[in-house]
């Protein structure tokens, strides 16, 4: 025994090391729900590797020792010695049945089944309703051992406490001799204990088959690996070197005395038999039957824990398409909208990233769990991604996988079987993939333009200062929607302003046959305390929200700014040109004439220091703001946003080179607030050579209304004529 605790203590060490080393971030969910006592677990099986860390994660949570079912071929020589010194037992071993329910009756050991018998690599579990396993060239449905453990364990427990209430010591002697009780304390305490059944669903995320270094390895050392472990190493290599999320879900557990009773079972536990066969338990007792209705509800419990996560929502979307060639933006919406739709439902576990805003699925900014999947998908060879479509390749679809090669050849097929337990969550992607692309079109566009307005109406009553606060329909952001037209613009303010600020231009461009999304960039248009707390990222999302909306109302877009919307503008198209014809920029401020606004920083530091020493006397929040236009501007300057805008600046400048959208830059000659130089700057600094430069003679800044602003729009409308014109 103290060998055995030796190599016990050295392997969880060596577990605990290896886990580490590794890129896998284990995390363990639902511990309230592990009992103080003995329980069966019963857990899915999808990977060999889970059977060597699952007993050592099941054992620190749960704080008791755990006896794990093994298939009977690892038993032989030293290693089959030292899987039992670890607490394995053989599916083959005559006294698994006396081993594992005595441990159980004493309360000193848990004990970890796989209730589907093998990995099941497919997921494939759903077969006309019923939980079916791929075996051997048939399906057949999981293994009812471990409900089966579960009631022989509480029907033995029933007849000791009968026992001892009735004072057969023969059969509390007999009872404490075979199940390894050592004293009759213990055999009270027996008696009194419970075992429940634990659900637990492991998942992994992402699943991806690579060459990687554990296989580049193996063929080191081994000329010609069979293929089936070839496999196993692509996949569960990946997973250890390039690093998964390994989410282990406990669930509510299952009390077997549920199953237990009747007239048959009472008569049973009562008499001084003192052993039953498994045949009698099973038709005698009927624990046959109810081992069936057990194995039913724990199967349905371990997957209702299964967490959800980005790659089998992209899955199903991909397998329900009936077309060969699939628009990205559509598949992006779809996702976008059963993303949201799934969080709506009661869940019992989905991956943290769910939780995370899904908009960037929407804008063509980056969003790497997309991007990840949509690469597994084309080095399977399951998909090719060419000119805003992605084509299906039918014959991987249609074909018959092998068990063993499922996982590396079409990880798509095994994460849509792996949602099919999922029906709630399968019914909601289900339901968006039955909608016609413009009724998902227009069911986006709505939600944003909803969510643009109650963001606005949020923040302008939260901020409103009675004689500083303009009217409503300043600040309010504008749609102005052509129909029949495919051309749309989106069009963006400047700091301290409004939308109001950008509408004489956006009529203007919707009388020439445009669409106009009037962004309102966030802390504008209500107060300037607004703005004192905003960061530059919020002026982007802004315009993203924006973008989400015209891009589901055109086909064709352009985006353009007026002073820090041209920055915000040329920020767009540097992160997604992809999504632009166009952009044009009128007078924005690479280079700012007041030399206040390079000490704002400084100045913001010390505020911040005054505000840690809690001093409010000698703080320099807001200075004066004189506006051209001063039905729409602020009329004071929060020191906290000229430095978020010199900041913002300095991004913008330094990615400029990375700009290949055709460009348009527009600058005053003479402006009082941006340094002239700044329209040169930005032209020589684009990295695409598509590029006009505008200089026009001007002695304001708010080109874009008043005196001479026709002539701006005349330019600005003659140059996006020709950049969205039908390409030749």
């Amino acid at each position: 025994m103290k060998t055995s605790g030796f190599l016990k203590g050295v392997t969880k060490l060596a577990l605990r090391a290896l886990i580490k080393a590794t890129k896998a971030d284990i995390r363990t969910h639902g511990e309230e729900n592990l009992p103080a006592g003995p329980a069966v677990y019963v857990v899915n099986h999808f990977t060999r590797m889970e059977t060597f860390f699952l007993p050592y994660v099941i054992e620190k949570a749960a704080g008791m020792d755990l006896y794990a079912l093994a298939h009977f071929s690892f038993f032989s020589g030293a290693f089959g010695r030292y899987l039992e010194s670890l607490g394995a037992i053989s599916t083959r071993d005559p006294e698994r049945d006396r081993i594992m329910t005595g441990g159980l009756l004493r309360g000193d050991h848990s004990c970890m089944i796989f209730p589907e018998g093998q990995m099941v690599k497919d997921k494939k579990l759903i077969e006309r309703g019923k939980f079916m396993i791929y075996n051997a060239g048939i399906r057949r449905p999981p293994h009812t051992g471990a409900g089966l453990l579960a009631l022989r364990t509480e029907f033995y427990r029933a007849k000791l406490a009968h026992f001892l209430e009735t004072g057969y010591e023969e059969g509390v002697n007999r009872y404490m001799e075979y199940f390894g009780m050592d004293s009759r304390e213990k055999a009270v305490k027996c008696a009194g204990r419970e075992c429940v059944i634990v659900p637990v669903n492991i998942t992994y995320f992402p699943i991806r088959a690579r060459n990687n270094i554990v296989n580049r390895l193996a063929r080191v050392f081994v000329e010609k690996l069979p293929e089936r472990i070839e496999e196993e190493l692509e996949v569960e290599g990946t997973m250890l070197s390039e690093g998964v999320d390994i989410d282990i879900n406990f669930g509510p557990p299952i009390d077997p005395r549920e199953y237990l009773s009747g007239r048959v079972y009472d008569k049973r536990v009562r008499d001084r038999a003192l052993y039953i066969s498994r045949e009698e338990m099973k038709r005698g007792l009927r624990f046959g039957n109810e081992a069936a209705a057990l194995m039913k509800r724990y199967m349905e419990s371990i997957y209702a824990l299964t967490t959800v996560n980005h790659d089998h929502v992209f899955a199903c979307i991909l397998q329900r398409y009936r077309k060969k060639r699939i628009s990205v933006q559509d598949f992006k919406n779809r996702a976008f909208l059963a993303l949201d739709r799934i969080r709506e439902i009661p869940m019992q576990s989905s991956h943290t990233s769910l939780g995370l805003k899904q908009r960037y699925l929407l804008t063509d900014d980056p969003h790497g769990r997309f991007e990840s999947f949509m690469d597994a998908a084309k080095s399977d060879g399951l998909i090719v991604e060419e000119g805003g479509f992605i084509h299906r390749n039918r014959e991987r679809f249609s074909k018959v996988y092998e068990f063993h090669d499922i996982r590396r050849d079409n990880i798509v097929e095994v994460l849509g079987n792996e949602m099919e337990p999922l029906r709630s969550v399968a019914g909601a992607i289900g339901s968006v993939m039955r909608l016609p692309s413009c009724l998902v079109r227009r069911r986006i566009r709505n939600m944003f333009l909803e969510m643009d307005r109650r963001i606005f109406e949020s923040d302008y009553e939260r901020f409103f200062l009675e004689g500083e606060s303009k009217p409503m329909n300043i600040g309010r952001p504008f749609f102005l929607r052509r129909f029949f037209s495919g051309k749309g613009i989106l069009l963006i303010h400047g700091y301290m302003a409004a939308p109001e600020e950008v509408r004489a231009l956006g009529e203007y461009l919707y009388r020439a046959g445009y669409t106009v999304y009037g962004v309102r960039l966030r802390g504008h248009g209500t107060a300037p305390e607004d703005l004192a707390g905003r960061k530059w990222e919020e002026w982007y999302e802004s315009a993203n929200r924006g973008l989400i909306v015209l891009k589901n109302t055109v086909k064709k877009m352009a985006v353009a700014g007026f002073s820090t919307g041209a920055g915000v503008a040329l920020y767009q198209a540097i992160n997604k040109g992809g999504a632009f014809r166009c952009i044009v920029s009128i007078n924005a401020p690479l280079k700012v004439n007041n030399i206040g606004s390079r000490l704002a920083s400084t100045v913001v530091l010390w505020n911040s220091f005054l505000d840690r020493l809690r001093v409010g006397r000698g703080k320099m929040e807001y200075v004066k703001n004189d506006p051209e236009n001063r039905h729409i501007n602020y009329f004071r300057n929060p020191v906290s946003g000229v430095a978020e805008l010199e900041k913002f600046m300095d991004v913008v400048e330094k990615k400029l080179k990375d700009l290949r959208v055709p460009a348009l830059i527009v600058q005053g000659s003479k402006d009082p607030v941006v340094n002239p130089v700044s329209g040169l700057e930005i032209f020589d600094r684009i990295g695409g050579t598509d590029k006009e430069l505008c200089r026009l003679y001007a002695e304001r800044h708010g080109i874009v209304n008043g005196e001479g602003s026709l002539r701006v729009f005349r330019r600005v409308e003659r140059y996006l004529g020709e950049a969205m014109a039908p390409r030749q």
